[in-house]
């Protein structure tokens, strides 16, 4: 494991701000393609938004939408596999870390317990990656001919937006998929760009530009927890569903992507549960638990009702700090987990009092 890397909350260790990158001639470059973008494309951005609200309802099935996010585990293997049964959840997420592309045992034995079940691989970027896009290149060439005979998803990069996971600017992941997508399998369903939180105008410009790459599912890391619930507004304007409804409008404008969407991760980390999530010291963005479980609820069955998302995972299954169970002691399933067990019996489709 990298000594960067913070095995508790799953990411890479904060930066320290002595070492954030400054503003260079190609940060400003390409701080003034995203600006350019948003300029040229907001006038037909309205148009499309207003089609979004228009969507028609599309048959669908609970157990297609609703995915969660898994991790491998010696010690708690047989558990996880018993609680996925328990829940029902067909639909999972393995993120499998670029620098382990030669180590993938563990990953192919995870997979095999699950026979009955589509996986989506998210593979992670680092710092490397964007310093030797041929060596990337190699390490996402090797991950999915490992697995394309089990797994046809896989998301490329995670949380590009955040320097912390390699990327300084958006320039830097387009780089990326312009040097992985050519050679890749055309049988094989990628999904990108994996802005994390709401930041429209940078994935306005992963999915319009001159780029080469091309993919077919936009992936989104759209966390709403720092606004509170699910109805709390950014900007004054957003709550989740016109987030939603303006990424699916970009989706119409896209270059890069089909009008697919699916949200990759999201979760409400939870109060006082450091070093388990980083922040669990701010009330503005945890929760306690059985906040968390009503959030989730309401956050699956949103996204449901726009009629423009096409899965949900929550991320992730066992964590103590933002999870469904608490590993700490010993396997206790948190209110989320009943709450998450619920939507996959049929409460998804209930429809939120706010949403009336």
């Amino acid at each position: 494991m990298p000594d960067w890397w913070d095995p508790y909350s799953s990411q890479p260790y904060q930066i320290p701000r002595s070492e954030k990158p400054r503003l260079g001639a190609e940060n400003l470059l390409e701080y003034v393609k995203v600006l350019l973008t948003a300029v040229a494309l907001t006038p037909a951005l309205v148009a499309s938004y207003a089609l979004s609200l228009k969507t028609s309802k599309t048959e669908r099935k609970v157990d297609d939408f609703v995915g969660l996010s898994v991790t491998p585990s010696d010690e708690y293997k047989n558990a996880i596999v018993d609680m996925v049964g328990d829940l029902g959840v067909q639909k999972l997420l393995l993120r499998i870390p670029c620098w382990e592309a030669d180590h993938l045992d563990l990953y192919h034995n995870f997979i095999d317990q699950f026979p009955n079940h589509e996986f989506l691989i998210n593979i992670l970027q680092s710092r490397d990656s964007v310093l030797n896009p041929d060596q990337w290149n190699g390490q996402v060439q090797k991950i999915t001919r490992a697995f394309q005979t089990r797994c046809k998803h896989f998301q490329l990069g995670n949380a590009i937006n955040r320097s912390k996971w390699g990327c300084r600017h958006s320039g830097d992941w387009l780089k990326l998929m312009d040097r992985v997508t050519p050679d890749l399998d055309g049988s094989l369903r990628i999904l990108g760009s994996s802005v994390i939180d709401f930041e429209p105008l940078l994935t306005l410009r992963t999915l319009c530009n001159f780029h080469r790459h091309k993919f077919d599912i936009c992936a989104a890391l759209l966390y709403v927890n720092r606004r509170g619930s699910p109805f709390g507004k950014q900007y004054a304007v957003f709550d989740l569903e016109r987030k939603i409804r303006l990424t699916y409008a970009m989706l119409n404008l896209s270059t890069k992507c089909k009008k697919r969407l699916w949200i990759s991760e999201t979760n409400w980390p939870l109060l006082d549960t450091k070093p388990w999530t980083p922040n669990s010291g701010h009330p503005r963005s945890t929760v306690d638990e059985k906040t968390q479980a009503q959030y989730l609820t309401e956050y699956f069955q949103i996204a449901w009702h726009t009629n423009c998302v096409e899965r949900v995972y929550w991320w992730q299954l066992i964590n103590p700090g933002y999870g469904l169970v608490d590993h700490r002691n010993s396997l206790r399933k948190m209110p989320s987990y009943f709450a998450f067990k619920r939507l996959l019996a049929g409460e998804l489709e209930e429809r939120p009092s706010s949403m009336r």
